[in-house]
């Protein structure tokens, strides 16, 4: 397509992969480049999707087919290519999280802001069907006030090696602060502030004890939100696939389960549960047509800067109550 927009893969690992693939699905745009440090994964992504390698990142980012990068690579590198992103002029999708602490978010979103690209995290799962449609509810009152959120994400990889093996980043405590819940559980920070408005207090309740795992094994946070709702958060990465939230208010309670694709109302006074007939959707396929818009001028990103530092500023205070063992203020890290 002439007016295809031309993007660039950089971090080529299992969800590096599903970006790709997913993208080459729109319509909207097409893979054209990609980058990895290491040869071998380098090439055999390219010849699968059929795009150029670049030797270095600097080749890439001088690229000037490129228009965009895709970036799915280690948490801690996400700054430093969003800056070398936003210095060539590329437009830059980044996976979540956006970076580990709020400094190098702030950093991220002014090198963006400065360079007048599209910066998008990729936070897809309030794009669920279900989470689409408790938002709804919730903006029209059908569910009354609402009074707690039960949040939980959750994937066993660290059980096994195929899926992450000894020497993948994600077991690095230093990549995976409070273990699942840097790369799951801001999914959920993510929803919960999309759903019912800012975090106030966290609390976090935290252990790591498997030798196997360097990183914590379960953590769950205790949230108060601005408007008084209080919330849990889950998460783990040695237990089922989980992926659910459920919202209590005082007209009705909806339940969202198996990652969004099926969502039940249980209204007050009644012990029964009515299944919502949700319309399938593709999130992650979702925010990179939305990606592709941005880039044509078309949309602004849903989960821009802004929304992905306030996550960042959740998590930078869960870790600081993990470590202190008391509430801690959000505010405080914004």
């Amino acid at each position: 397509m002439s007016d295809s927009v031309r993007l660039a893969s950089i971090g080529l690992g299992w969800w590096g992969e599903v970006l790709a693939t997913k993208t080459s699905t729109l319509g909207q745009a097409e893979i054209v480049s990609c980058y990895a440090r290491t040869p071998e994964p380098r090439a055999a992504f390219a010849e699968r999707h059929g795009c150029r390698q670049a030797d270095s990142l600097e080749a890439l980012l001088d690229d000037p087919e490129v228009e965009g990068v895709l970036v799915a690579t280690s948490h801690t590198t996400h700054r430093e290519l969003i800056e070398a992103a936003a210095a060539a002029g590329k437009h830059v999708f980044v996976e979540k999280p956006l970076t580990l602490s709020v400094a190098d978010a702030k950093a991220s979103i002014a090198a963006a802001e400065e360079a007048g690209i599209v910066l998008q995290v990729g936070h897809q799962r309030r794009r669920t069907a279900a989470n689409r449609r408790i938002k709804q509810m919730i903006e029209g009152g059908d569910l009354g006030d609402l009074e707690l959120i039960e949040t939980h994400q959750s994937v066993p990889n660290a059980l096994s090696e195929q899926k992450m093996p000894p020497e993948a980043w994600r077991r690095s405590k230093a990549e995976s602060p409070l273990g699942g819940m840097t790369s799951l559980g801001v999914h959920k920070i993510d929803t919960l502030t999309y759903l019912a408005g800012p975090i106030g207090t966290v609390f976090t309740f935290t252990k790591s004890n498997r030798a196997e795992a360097p990183f914590d094994d379960a953590t769950v946070l205790a949230l108060e939100l601005e408007s008084g709702v209080l919330a849990t958060l889950a998460t783990s990465f040695f237990v089922p696939m989980i992926s659910r939230v459920n919202v209590f208010g005082t007209r009705a309670s909806a339940f969202n389960d198996h990652d969004g694709r099926t969502l039940f109302v249980q209204e007050t006074g009644s012990a029964d549960r009515t299944e919502v007939e949700l319309e399938e959707v593709d999130p992650v396929a979702d925010q990179l047509a939305e990606f592709a818009r941005c880039v044509r001028g078309e949309a602004t990103p849903e989960t821009g800067g802004a929304e992905g530092l306030e996550v960042i500023a959740v998590m930078q205070a869960a870790v600081e109550s993990a470590e202190t063992g008391l509430p801690v203020a959000v505010s405080s890290h914004r």
